[in-house]
């Protein structure tokens, strides 16, 4: 933790070590309804009605370069029991009527054999499942794996792609068994089993010159139209890439390099342009110009009008076919320049991007 006292000295604590999750006391579920009502804070989503959220695990074991974890959790993961997690489930199940969970951790699918036993317990309890996890781990597991998990439930699950480049993979630390072959592999593999991959991309990278930032954008553009083609159903995600303080590596040095320094006063990180900078939308980069934004934010709503996604449920039927309809020749000619037709169709049917806003309920 790290606070200002009343002196207006800051203090920072020690890191506390990640407990054995199944050497805790149980909590108390029993005593929530004495403080609010839980059913109201339980709607329906793209998952199923009554849907719940859970975190099964803290940390994750991966070092990635760009991700905010790391610094929290230096390759550190505790998780809970497939069981135990089974227990808290079954509880909400019978006493809330749930009928679907978003697993909350950093990296879910961190261990096969937590979750086969999960899936192995939770299969006949008709509950309808989203988490998140690493391609190169899950691309591990077998097809009889998958197709146990898509029958016990999970629908779709979170994966960070961040490229099709694999120098770029290298460089955020998840190259070497990370590759864009592998990213499509998997995909691949999903499209039969029915399990939807929501992928997530990073662009606008830093590199040595501006064409060169241009021309990695243009990769993962065309790469990420490479993956629909593969699996339509796949689910694309856009960031621009957000710097990490990850001191040491590769990229931090980079990006100090490129001219782009964090808030030295706690109170600026208030501000609202880092506001806007933890949603990885306004990334506040020195070599991302004007351009290059608009170039991969215009490519973004042809995305979503072509491609809808499947986790609002409200953009369906007409409204669906009429988006792609009017998206089409855009999306498959690359231009990409002024979609105020299919952002003002976005902004009347109050369009829900899920990076963003979350699953659409209500």
């Amino acid at each position: 933790m790290i606070f200002k006292n009343e002196e207006g000295e800051i203090i920072k604590t020690a890191k506390e070590e990640l407990l054995d999750q199944d050497s805790l006391p149980k909590l108390p579920y029993q005593h929530l309804n004495s403080f609010y009502n839980l059913e109201n804070y339980l709607s329906k989503t793209f998952l199923g009605r009554n849907t719940f959220s859970y975190h099964s695990s803290l940390g994750c074991p991966f070092t990635c370069s760009f991700c905010a974890v790391v610094p929290i959790y230096k390759g550190r993961w505790k998780a809970k029991s497939a069981e135990s997690v089974y227990k808290d489930v079954k509880y909400f199940k019978d006493t809330y009527r749930i009928e679907a969970i978003e697993f909350h951790d950093n990296n879910f699918f961190t261990s096969r054999k937590r979750v086969i036993e999960f899936s192995e317990l939770i299969k006949n309890d008709g509950i309808t499942w989203w988490g998140e996890g690493r391609i190169d781990t899950i691309n591990k597991y077998s097809d009889a794996d998958l197709i146990l998990m898509k029958e016990a439930g999970c629908k779709m699950i979170f994966l960070g792609a961040e490229t099709g480049n694999d120098e770029i993979l290298k460089q955020m630390n998840k190259g070497g068994t990370q590759t864009g072959e592998t990213i499509k592999e998997f995909v691949k593999r999903l499209y039969p089993i029915g399990i939807i991959p929501e992928l997530s991309f990073v662009l606008g990278m830093p590199a040595e010159t501006p064409e060169k930032v241009m021309a990695q954008i243009e990769w993962d553009i065309n790469f990420i139209k490479e993956i629909k083609e593969i699996n339509p159903d796949a689910e694309i995600i856009i960031y621009l890439y957000s710097p990490v303080a990850t001191e040491g590596s590769e990229l931090y040095e980079q990006i100090q390099k490129a001219g782009f320094s964090f808030p030295k006063n706690l109170e600026d990180w208030l501000a609202p342009a880092w506001e806007n900078f933890d949603l990885r939308k306004n990334p506040l980069t020195p070599w991302l110009t004007p351009k290059m934004v608009d170039r991969i934010m215009n490519f973004e709503t042809v995305l979503n009008g072509y491609y809808p996604t499947a986790t609002d449920f409200r953009i369906k039927g007409f409204k669906r076919s009429l988006l792609r309809g009017v998206s089409k020749i855009r999306y498959i000619t690359g231009f990409y320049k002024y979609p105020y037709e299919i952002k003002i169709m976005h902004k009347i049917w109050k369009y829900r991007q899920p990076e963003t806003q979350g699953f659409y309920s209500e």
